[in-house]
């Protein structure tokens, strides 16, 4: 059902994972077509290659995308789809109705991709209100029915690892859900419902072709969704962290600073990890240079061969 409102999970201004991957994404040339198409296609390839399977750490973690933040802006606009131009949800929407793509029930915050948890399209029409004809056995939804102006949020589920076929340290998205706000005659305020989970694998291929503006400074169309998503340019709050008990971080914070501690300190988990895989090795101490210590007549303390490296010293 609907998850309540968290607060903005990070106001220091120490730099996050996210953001060093981010910086360390080679920048896109907008000079040649073909250039940039061989750099996305080296990109892709690059994110392609990371696999969960052969992590050897894993951090799962979901958060929130509140599409009011600008910087997520860009899968809400245009609302109303344009020549050319539809936003993230109309897309995923027509995908759906075309049988392009498989969506799986939310069931209690946690999503489940099996054939018995396969949404109904007809069934979640008809549970949302959401207005269609049927022609020649094909449900048919004209562009102004789709609800794609009160799906303001999404939750995004990422993989944070570090793969040791590839010694790469990466974040991969897993999957998407859209949250549709609305408020009923009978709410005084509007809830969120999550729609459905979509194994955003089964995305990816088609968000290559979704094209999008990034910009309200440069208007020109040269990214798309698929980059949006690899390349880690939305901002969102984490909600929750794969955890034994599957409880979300409002369920083990439940004041509003105790929960914005604990999404920090998340945060922090995960940037540290990062800087501990790429730190140098620099507590082996190098041997004594100049004169020689003198022997000492004791010759059990001349042969005590003592380990110069503990292991809290050693690293993996």
């Amino acid at each position: 059902m609907a998850v309540v409102g968290m607060s903005a999970f990070h106001t220091h201004a120490q730099e996050t994972v996210r953001e060093r991957i981010q910086r360390q994404q080679p920048a896109t040339s907008t000079s040649s077509p073909l250039a940039s198409s061989s750099l996305r296609a080296e990109q892709l390839g690059r994110y392609s290659s990371f696999d969960p399977d052969n992590a050897k750490w894993l951090r799962v973690v979901y958060r929130y995308l509140d599409l009011s933040d600008y910087r997520n802006a860009p899968l809400y606009y245009p609302v109303q789809p344009e020549p050319g131009r539809t936003n993230f949800f109309t897309s995923i929407f027509r995908l759906l109705s075309e049988g392009k793509i498989d969506a799986y029930e939310y069931v209690d915050g946690n999503e489940v991709f099996a054939d018995n948890y396969k949404i109904d399209f007809r069934e979640f029409l008809d549970r949302f209100g959401i207005y269609y004809e049927v022609q020649d056995s094909r449900i048919v939804v004209n562009d102004a029915d789709i609800p794609s102006g009160e799906v303001t949020g999404y939750y995004v589920k990422e993989a944070y690892f570090f793969d040791s076929v590839t010694s790469s340290f990466g974040i991969r998205t897993l999957a998407v859900c859209p949250i549709l706000v609305r408020q009923s005659d009978f709410e005084t305020s509007p809830a969120r419902y999550p729609l459905f989970w979509i194994p955003y694998s089964e995305i990816q291929p088609f968000a290559l072709q979704m094209q999008i503006m990034t910009s309200s400074l440069n208007n020109v169309i040269n990214s798309t969704v698929d980059d949006f998503f690899r390349m880690h340019r939305y901002n969102g709050e984490i909600y929750k962290t794969l955890n034994l008990q599957g409880k979300t971080l409002a369920e083990i914070a439940p004041s509003p600073e105790s929960l914005k501690a604990e999404q920090e300190k998340i945060e922090k988990q995960l940037k540290d990890f990062e800087d501990h895989l790429w730190k140098q090795d620099t507590a082996i101490p190098t041997p004594p240079r100049g004169n020689k210590a003198k022997k000492t007549k004791n010759p059990a303390s001349s042969d005590s061969g003592s380990p110069t490296v503990s292991m809290r010293d050693r690293r993996f």
